[in-house]
């Protein structure tokens, strides 16, 4: 957590530190091409052995590649699986995001911009959603939550980037702990959502994110805000998940 926090306060004020690289994920190494496939099998299986199990069985290999891509990570290959999916979907926001036909380049409010890109990141999780829990669960583990929240704030990030964010201060930071706040809280909002399409999460993102709009960005203290953030969102993931 504490390696997390100094590589933000490290990083450069302003959106042009941003990536560059269009690659989040690569899918021809061999994990890369396993975990693929296995994610054909989450929404039967969930994010267990049994989808990379099937996927090792569909691609023809042997038992031994599994044995492989564990020694590659400290972290099981379950969590291998949920963080490749994060990541998964994240290249997949960014490619609709550079894509010139969406309707996402219409929209001329940067906060309207971050809270239509939540919404669409969120719809990326409709065909796993039986298994979001056990993602979640997983994410939040002691030994994985570092890790976890490193990529949350990675795709917070990207939201506030791709929707045009030209913060030069310590806006800069507060964004982009509150986007992962947001997300987080209308992502559990989606687990308890029946509605039509989600409709009720889509009206909570929107209401979210215009309460964000409202409200300043002046912290005395970003290090120390952003620790209290992101052990805020642990246990919020934690509380939430205990009551189901």
């Amino acid at each position: 957590m504490f390696r997390l926090i100094s590589r933000c306060s490290r990083r450069a004020y302003h959106s042009t530190s941003h990536p560059a690289s269009n690659i989040i994920v690569n899918k021809r190494t061999p994990q890369g091409v396993l975990f693929s496939k296995a994610l054909d099998y989450v929404p039967k299986y969930g994010f267990s052995k049994n989808s990379i199990n099937a996927a090792v069985a569909d691609l023809g290999y042997s038992d031994s590649i599994q044995s492989a891509v564990s020694a590659l990570s400290q972290h099981s290959p379950e969590y291998g699986l949920v963080l490749f999916w994060l990541q998964s979907q994240r290249q997949k926001l960014y490619d609709h995001a550079l894509n010139e036909n969406a309707d996402f380049h219409s929209i001329g409010d940067e906060y309207s911009r971050a809270a239509y890109l939540i919404k669409e990141r969120l719809g990326y999780n409709e065909p796993i959603i039986d298994h979001l829990s056990e993602a979640l669960s997983r994410l939040i583990l002691p030994y994985n939550w570092q890790l976890s929240l490193e990529e949350l704030h990675n795709l917070s990030d990207d939201i506030a980037f791709y929707a045009g964010d030209e913060s030069n201060d310590s806006a800069w930071y507060a964004k982009r702990f509150l986007l992962s706040t947001i997300y987080v809280k209308s992502e559990l909002f989606m687990l308890q959502d029946s509605s039509a399409g989600f409709e009720r999460t889509h009206a909570y993102v929107d209401e979210s994110v215009a309460a964000m709009k409202s409200m300043g960005y002046s912290y005395s203290s970003v290090e120390q805000w952003a620790m209290f953030n992101a052990i805020s969102i642990v246990n919020l993931i934690k509380s939430q998940l205990t009551r189901g």
